[in-house]
């Protein structure tokens, strides 16, 4: 038990990067996985890529790993490519810079055919090749948001006294 410290009414774990982070009660690992992964500082991305995410974030529990995939696997919107939709497939080539380690999303591609075991054909819009790829690294691309400028009047605040 030396890894872990008590502090009414927390109960923190000492990692192995040294870092103390908190231990989720069962009754709220729900809560923050679907906040870390559909919330607003989510992205459907990867069980390993949210789990990680949680990590840091200071948050930990016994099973968040198995927890974690097991959300990915019933997530809808990670499980579901359509016909026609453009998708961003994950650059996995290594980029090295000077002082820079760097990965990226490539795309927008269009998805042409979705096979029965995960995989799907995507096709370049730019010269028209048609290539197939995994299910694992890829996110939905979303291109249809009004571009139109919204102003908020700020007015000084009225204190009734």
């Amino acid at each position: 038990m030396k890894n872990f410290y008590w502090d009414d009414p927390y109960l923190f774990k000492y990692c192995p990067d040294q870092i103390f982070r908190i231990c989720i009660p069962d009754n709220e690992v729900s809560s923050v996985i679907k906040f870390c992964h559909s919330g607003a500082c989510g992205g459907h991305f990867s069980s390993n890529k949210m789990t990680t995410k949680i990590l840091q974030c200071g948050f930990y529990w016994l099973t968040m790993f198995k927890d974690m995939h097991a959300f990915y696997k019933t997530c809808e919107n990670c499980q579901n490519v359509d016909i026609g939709q453009k998708v961003l497939p994950y650059d996995s080539r290594l980029h090295l810079f000077p002082g820079k380690l760097k990965s990226t999303w490539s795309g927008p591609f269009i998805v042409k055919y979705v096979y029965p075991y995960g995989a799907f054909d995507i096709e370049n819009p730019k010269n028209g090749n048609v290539f197939k790829v995994n299910g694992h690294r890829w996110k939905a691309y979303f291109d249809n948001f009004s571009s139109e400028n919204k102003s908020i009047g700020l007015n000084d605040p009225a204190y009734k006294g």
